[in-house]
């Protein structure tokens, strides 16, 4: 009889070994919807966890989750930890990618599994096709149990993001449509005081990248040895810009909180009330349109600039996709002090 019982439980187990090997290591959910807005805005909401809550279809399943919120909204490494009852768990949300149509997250619940999370977004007139999608991975022992229950994962964490959705496309499309300049929408924002170290020069066009990428590695390795904090990422300052001489005056740098840098230029750029602001994705080689939108937007609106800077997000030697590259272009308007320069 023991033999009997022995040989049953080895059948059962042999059995559910074959099934883990013909179930899905990944289960997909997907869902999608029209919204009336364009995919600047929608990816506004998206990349920003600080407003994620707004249109989460979980948050109204513990409204006293504990959350945590680290890294900068729209960029690489931004992260979301929450922590809450049953119903929602713990885990961690982190952006990994963010390109022109694709922004890519990891989801991890504490343990219990990774899942990778895209949101696609495709631009059709003056909507936009948003879909929401996750592949979640399964691991091998879940995976027989998975072929019985996959429908109804769909169904229930399908559900989800429908309401999900719902609530997302109410909140994007309540805010009023902003108008959109050679297709970027450009933004008013606040500029804080800024101090930056780095060498000014009057180059043409064809030589600034060679400009860049002799003297950044130089200014990050001088801050390294000096021990000095740098606050954000490589950028450049542009004093003019001449299309006629294809010339500009820039200077490569990077920011620094405090302190100081032998043998480097020191640039201050005063703190402004307004500078216009566009996220660039894409190669170098084409961003001259990113600012002249910019500066169609000046001109409609009778506004001058002191000075322009790029802020160079992504690193091209690790990200080798140009439409994932960001840069963050800012204008700087008049009227908020000039910019100092001082030779240490």
């Amino acid at each position: 009889m023991v033999k009997k019982i022995l040989y049953v439980v080895l059948a059962l187990v042999v059995i559910y070994f074959v099934l883990c090997l013909v179930g899905p290591s990944v289960i997909k959910v997907e869902r999608s919807v029209s919204m009336n807005a364009s995919a600047d805005a929608i990816k506004s909401q998206i990349t920003d966890y600080n407003v994620f809550n707004s249109w989460s279809p979980w948050a109204e399943k513990d409204t006293a989750m504990k959350i945590t919120i680290e890294g900068q909204a729209g960029t690489v490494g931004h992260k979301y930890t929450w922590e809450g009852n049953k119903d929602v768990g713990k885990g961690t949300m982190e952006l990994t990618s963010i390109s022109a149509d694709t922004v890519a997250e990891k989801l991890d619940f504490a343990g219990k599994g990774v899942s990778d999370v895209f949101f696609i977004l495709k631009p059709e007139g003056t909507a936009t096709n948003f879909t929401w999608a996750m592949n979640m991975n399964v691991p091998f022992f879940g995976r027989g149990m998975m072929l019985f229950f996959k429908g109804q994962m769909d169904k229930m964490l399908g559900g989800d993001f429908e309401k999900g959705l719902a609530k997302l496309k109410a909140v994007v499309e309540a805010v009023p449509v902003a108008k959109t300049y050679n297709g970027y929408e450009i933004k008013e924002v606040i500029w804080p005081e800024k101090n930056y170290y780095g060498k000014k020069a009057t180059l043409p066009f064809e030589k600034l990248s060679g400009f860049f990428a002799e003297n950044f590695p130089k200014i990050f390795n001088d801050a390294i040895t000096a021990k000095l904090q740098h606050t954000g990422p490589p950028s450049a300052i542009f004093f003019s810009y001449d299309e006629q001489k294809q010339t500009t005056e820039c200077a490569a740098v990077i920011s620094v909180a405090d302190g100081e840098l032998k043998h480097w230029e020191k640039f201050n750029v005063p703190a402004a009330d307004i500078a216009l602001h566009v996220a660039y994705y894409g190669s170098y080689d084409k961003i001259t349109k990113a600012h002249s939108a910019i500066n169609e937007y000046m001109k409609e609106k009778g506004l001058a600039h002191s000075v322009a800077i790029e802020e160079y997000i992504s690193d091209p030697m690790t990200e080798k996709d140009t439409t994932k590259w960001l840069t963050n272009i800012y204008y700087v308007l008049k009227g908020n002090g000039a910019v100092q320069i001082n030779v240490q």
